[in-house]
């Protein structure tokens, strides 16, 4: 029986190892990324704005949690992000920089995340994860916080995706195994909706491909270069990705490639995540959000210990308010602890906050 703090700190540290794997490799295409790797395994530099934008949505559960609405992250932009953007937004997706000039416009959510064109991105997708953490379990009630702060940044299938990750996740860190997790994932969105016509198809794919072992058997192969499991790859590519649009963070997209690469790879952190990156497109993501679902499951030590070496406090490149903050500790400030001995919980019961509107 893992423990929910160690399967939050899993969580976090799988979605910084899968963030920083995949970003030498974002918005390559699979076969560029096998004439330049190979096989994709060993991180190379830092991470993105995925694990700084999910360490600020944590900052928002710990200070808000159960009771966060928009308003309270719109504030948290205003107060903490804006002030310290003088200059270009380095490494700061479309949703984020189209939110903070909406709010700089004195626009309040739901607008901040209607106004600008790039609504249905990943940018909430990538940083769901503490929510699903917050709500070990309850993958609804993880759903319906992301939600809120999708509201501030991304509208329709952006929010859906949001909603889709903070929910397998919620049921990961509650013991479940890949397939439950999807399951999760789906029942946190429309079934008519693009989010869960991809997850779907995504799903089939790997179905299709065979039992977990010859799944994870072909992922090797695949990450290997060996042309003919490259069949897997070109046909989750076939299943959801939008080819003719020149930009790759689609949330239908990113986040049934990530759920896809956490079914082929059996929920082991690694296989997952470099299954993940190997596919391209907004690799960063796909593997943060791998990372975090796999993570969530195993626990800390399922992440490859050479990988969690290799992860320090993010660097406030793109959110200046995280500097120094490290995946590990905001993991244990999120996650629910039992009682000391004679002692309160950690903090409120959630149950009990929700009802008292906190």
């Amino acid at each position: 029986m893992i423990p929910v703090n160690d399967r939050a700190r899993g969580c976090l540290l799988g979605l910084a190892a899968g963030d920083a794997l995949g970003a030498p490799a974002e918005n390559l295409t699979p076969s560029e990324i096998r004439r330049r790797w190979g096989r994709l395994t060993e991180i190379e530099g830092g991470g993105t704005d995925d694990t700084e934008y999910a360490v600020f949505a944590a900052s928002l559960l710990v200070r808000h949690g159960h009771a966060l609405t928009p308003a309270h992250v719109a504030a948290a932009y205003r107060d903490e992000v804006i002030p310290s953007v003088t200059g270009p937004m380095r490494g700061a997706g479309f949703s984020e920089l189209g939110t903070v000039e909406a709010l700089r416009r004195g626009l309040e959510p739901p607008l901040t995340g209607l106004v600008h064109q790039h609504g249905w991105s990943d940018g909430l997708a990538m940083r769901a994860a503490p929510y699903g953490i917050f709500c070990p379990g309850d993958p609804a009630e993880a759903a319906r916080l992301v939600e809120q702060d999708g509201l501030v940044s991304q509208s329709g299938e952006g929010v859906l995706g949001g909603r889709a990750v903070a929910a397998a996740v919620a049921a990961a860190m509650g013991g479940a195994g890949p397939e439950e997790a999807v399951r999760a994932a789906l029942s946190a969105v429309p079934a008519d909706s693009w989010t869960a016509r991809n997850l779907a198809r995504a799903r089939d794919v790997v179905a299709a491909s065979g039992p977990s072992d010859a799944a994870k058997d072909a992922a090797a192969k695949v990450t290997a270069g060996k042309d003919a499991a490259g069949a897997l790859v070109e046909a989750l590519h076939e299943a959801v990705v939008v080819r003719h649009y020149p930009w790759t963070d689609i949330a239908p997209e990113a986040v049934a490639l990530a759920l896809a690469a956490v079914l082929v790879g059996g929920g082991e952190v690694e296989a997952s995540v470099t299954f993940g990156v190997s596919l391209g497109r907004d690799a960063d993501t796909i593997g943060a959000i791998a990372g975090a679902v796999t993570g969530a499951m195993r626990g800390e030590r399922g992440v490859p210990a050479r990988w969690a070496e290799r992860i320090g406090p993010v660097t406030g490149k793109c959110l200046p308010v995280v500097a120094g903050r490290h995946v590990l500790d905001v993991a244990d400030e999120l996650a629910p602890r039992p009682p000391e001995a004679g002692g309160p919980p950690s903090r409120p019961d959630p149950a009990g906050e929700r009802a008292r509107g906190r």
